[in-house]
């Protein structure tokens, strides 16, 4: 059993960012921690795609959680049998060693997406449950525990 996890944050996968900032921090007040654009060979795995993926992924703060919104600007087409990048996409749970949560995933008989790999600062690997949702174990760079942790230094509370 893993024990050393801290829920990081959820993942919305959306069309258009900013016309769902327009909600997430219009009406919800999410408070925006970081913007960037995304791409990459471990985003294809994840999402079994057949061509490189690019896209933008917005995190911040909403209700004392951490919400990333995704876009990758194309959808799955209806009725390929794979499942489209909108909605809730994965959980997060942060690690302290991510190496070791890898092995003892392995070790307890569940096959991750592939092995640990950086995106920036960050190192994450995926696996998914048994009815196909993905969980995302990451680490952060310099023991933060979260990615509002590493762009801001701080850790995130209840209060925010």
């Amino acid at each position: 059993m893993l024990s050393d996890l801290r829920l990081c944050h959820l993942v919305v996968g959306v069309t258009d960012v900013d016309r769902s900032l327009d909600f997430y921090r219009g009406l919800l007040g999410m408070e925006v921690v970081f913007d960037q654009l995304i791409s990459g060979e471990p985003f294809d795995a994840v999402l079994h795609a057949s061509r490189q993926e690019e896209g933008r992924v917005v995190g911040g703060v909403v209700g004392g959680v951490m919400l990333e919104l995704v876009s990758l600007g194309t959808s799955t087409p209806p009725g390929s049998g794979k499942r489209g990048f909108l909605g809730n996409q994965n959980i997060a749970l942060s690690v302290t060693d991510l190496d070791a949560t890898y092995r003892a995933v392995v070790d307890a008989g569940f096959q991750p997406a592939q092995e640990p790999f950086p995106i920036d600062r960050v190192r994450m690997f995926f696996v998914n449950d048994p009815d196909g949702t993905a969980v995302e174990f990451v680490e952060f760079p310099g023991g933060a525990r979260s990615s509002y942790e590493m762009h801001r230094g701080t850790e995130l509370t209840a209060e925010r």
